[in-house]
């Protein structure tokens, strides 16, 4: 996968990961498009040079998935690359998480990429090349107490990665999962864990994934736990 001249969607990508998932994209030549709900942290990104486009919406809102696309489409042109990086994090026991709390983290977290990747796939499997990179985390391959929703939505993304990956084998479209651990977040400093990594640590494995892994890779969930 070429990424001088691809066309690049990153979801979460005003802060975090994905704004360094963004940034690393665009140093090896794509243009991107960063999406997350926060207008002004999207503007920052693009100010910087990060990206050229930023698009406000909610990823687990099918409407605002549809207008990311065709906002993309129209400024940037083809959707070559998908990194789905929007997630959120509520914290508390099984017996005392709020249920809507527990399903406000699966729309975002796995509900969200499903959105996003089913947007993306008839343009990447029409030309016959594309990469779909779902940002996981360690939770989805290990318990994290107190984390219940967020460990079942990072479980179902990797998942549906492999799910994807097999539907799309015949296609030229490759789709892997990149599971950080303890990286230099503002999602991690509301836990217990220290920091092992920075953003742009991951940001790196991310854009091999997207470029360089070789497709006999697809269906694979790439681990990073410094």
């Amino acid at each position: 996968m070429k990424l001088e001249g691809a066309g690049a969607i990153v979801t979460g990508g005003g802060r975090g990961i994905g704004a360094a998932a963004a940034r690393a994209l665009t140093r090896a030549g794509a243009r991107v498009t960063v999406f997350a709900r926060t207008r002004a942290e999207l503007d920052r990104v693009v100010t910087a040079g990060d990206a050229v486009l930023a698009v406000a919406g909610d990823v687990a809102r099918e409407e605002d998935v549809a207008r990311l696309f065709a906002e993309h489409a129209r400024a940037v042109g083809s959707c070559d690359v998908l990194v789905n990086d929007a997630g959120i994090l509520v914290r508390g026991s099984a017996e005392e998480l709020d249920p809507a709390d527990f399903r406000r983290t699966l729309d975002v977290n796995l509900v969200g990429p499903f959105l996003c990747a089913r947007a993306a796939i008839p343009g990447m499997r029409a030309r016959g090349h594309g990469r779909i990179v779902n940002v996981a985390s360690i939770s989805a391959t290990l318990g994290t107490a107190n984390a219940s929703a967020y460990n079942a939505s990072k479980w179902g993304l990797v998942g549906l990665t492999k799910c994807l990956a097999e539907e799309l084998r015949d296609d030229g479209v490759q789709v892997l999962a990149v599971s950080p651990g303890s990286v230099d977040t503002a999602m991690l400093k509301g836990t217990s864990f220290a920091p092992e990594m920075t953003v742009d640590d991951v940001a790196k494995v991310i854009v091999w994934c997207c470029g360089e892994a070789p497709d006999a890779m697809t269906g694979t969930n790439v681990e990073v736990f410094g």
